[in-house]
């Protein structure tokens, strides 16, 4: 099978190749699928630069844990190992794996591949993993959104900010407070944001307004500042900010306990979503009901995997974008 490959860190255009490989045979528990689409994520551009490098012992000390991108996939069944009993050869399935998306066909346990709900696409399928789970779980589990609140969300374009929009709404809602640039405005409209801050032109520090729940997708205000646009009671969620090759976002990740330790507001410590099949399960459900529509960018061929990784490495991606097999 055609793949795209990695066997070293560094820049993508520098280290990933499309190779011929062998294509995976299923052992016990296991599903193999034919890729109809996968979807990227910042964690790709990770894997590939071993960037932070304090991330190395989870990302691989001296290599990549992961030679072939892609933590998200969706396509049709083709084979199956010895006692799998929740998929049989041409199931459409989706869900979130361990690397191996950007290739013809991806090998994951059976209890990783959920199937695909009718009126939703592979291409959309496979947007449901790591980003929509990270607003999801970002919003609902600790950020502890409730019915009736009002919620403030930078870096509102990305992959995750583009969920998280439409879903505190879902959730609950009552005001989402939008923070992006010029070129994403409309798009964040679009998404259900009942305000949008173009960060180019305004500044969300002089508002003059405070929110209960602050999903920071962005990571540029310093806590203090951050702390300043919450409610008495309101509830900091971070899932990233700005990055250099050591350290950042670490010393970020260490102060957020320390900065609300003595406040009256709360903030969970930084984290990273976890695989959740029920959590997916549920997303996929909002998207056939038609309550929530991923915003897709781009689609782009095997051959272009090294371009997109490298796009996803600049951090001002809208929506997600795909890689076709």
């Amino acid at each position: 099978m055609r793949a795209a490959w990695f066997e070293k860190y560094g820049a993508p255009e520098d280290v990933v190749s499309v190779r011929t490989i062998p294509t995976p045979t299923p052992g016990p528990g296991e599903v193999l699928v034919k890729v109809a689409a996968s979807s990227v994520n910042a964690l790709d551009w990770h894997y590939t630069t071993g960037l932070p490098m304090f991330s190395r012992p989870a990302l691989g000390l001296r290599r990549p844990n992961r030679t072939i991108p892609g933590a998200d996939a969706a396509g049709i069944v083709v084979a199956i190992g010895e006692g799998v009993t929740r998929h049989a050869v041409g199931d459409e399935v989706f869900g979130e794996i361990d690397g191996g998306g950007f290739a013809e066909y991806a090998l994951a346990p059976e209890d990783w591949w959920l199937p695909k709900p009718d009126g939703v696409t592979h291409e959309q399928a496979t947007t449901l993993g790591v980003a929509a789970e990270t607003a999801l779980q970002g919003l609902r589990d600790w950020g502890g959104l409730r019915e009736g609140q009002r919620v403030l969300i930078a870096g509102a374009s990305g992959g995750v900010g583009s969920f998280a929009v439409p879903l505190a709404k879902i959730l609950g809602a009552s005001h989402v407070t939008a923070v992006c640039s010029t070129g994403n405005v409309e798009a964040a409209l679009a998404r259900g944001a009942d305000r949008v801050v173009d960060y180019t032109r305004e500044d969300v520090r002089s508002l003059g307004d405070t929110f209960d729940v602050f999903f920071d997708n962005a990571g540029t205000l310093s806590l203090r500042e951050a702390r300043r646009l919450l409610n008495r009671d309101g509830t900091y969620v971070s899932v990233t900010s700005p990055k250099t090759k050591w350290l950042k976002p670490l010393p970020r990740m260490l102060a957020i306990p320390i900065q609300f330790a003595f406040a009256s507001q709360s903030a969970p410590a930084f984290r990273i979503a976890s695989r959740n099949t029920d959590d997916i399960a549920w997303l996929a459900e909002q998207v056939a009901s038609g309550r929530l529509e991923p915003l897709i960018e781009q689609r782009w061929s095997l051959e272009d995997a090294p371009e997109v990784l490298r796009r996803q490495g600049e951090f001002h991606a809208r929506g997600k974008s795909l890689v076709i097999p």
